[in-house]
């Protein structure tokens, strides 16, 4: 599941200097996503069907995970502010010659016809220049202590590795298990 970004009402692409695979193992971990989402509280691992807390404020809004597919994307459905209204977001991470796009995804909001309506207005009105802004420096946040942690080395030498998918399954499955 993710969300077209013909469909979005909100995209934001992002390049990162490191592989998927990098990026993904920091974008994922709760210290690092808490650089990213402001994320307040997170139990344990990630992926489909967890359910997290986003903490903005004093607000705490759910979020679930929907879709996880480990190095290339993930889907959130998280709370609006307004009561009911649900929002779906997706971040895709692809290749590039030098490293990794982040593109980063949301769709518009379901709920009730009020509830959207005022939703969509204060979107338009105020969040989807400030989101673009935030989100941004996020990522800018987010790169920075990417290099911190990894060292300025040059990005080939962080060059993902491939892996077989069924591998890959297999070893998700076995990490559910435990």
């Amino acid at each position: 599941m993710s969300i077209c970004p013909k469909e979005a009402m909100f995209t934001l692409e992002y390049d990162f200097p490191y592989s998927p695979a990098v990026v993904w193992d920091y974008i994922t971990k709760p210290e690092y996503r808490a650089i990213m989402n402001v994320i307040g509280k997170s139990d344990g691992c990630i992926s489909q069907g967890t359910t997290y807390q986003c903490a903005h404020g004093n607000n705490l809004y759910l979020n679930t995970m929907l879709d996880w597919r480990p190095t290339e994307q993930y889907t959130v459905q998280f709370s609006s502010m307004l009561p009911k209204v649900i929002w779906l977001w997706t971040i895709k991470l692809s290749p590039t010659g030098e490293g990794s796009r982040a593109t980063m995804t949301f769709g518009r909001p379901n709920g009730p016809a009020i509830y959207l309506i005022l939703d969509k207005l204060g979107w338009r009105l105020f969040r989807k220049r400030m989101a673009r802004n935030s989100f941004l420096a996020s990522f800018q946040r987010f790169e920075a202590t990417l290099k911190q942690e990894l060292g300025q080395s040059a990005p080939e030498s962080r060059a993902s590795v491939e892996i077989a998918r069924d591998q890959v399954r297999d070893a998700v499955a076995e990490s559910l298990r435990g």
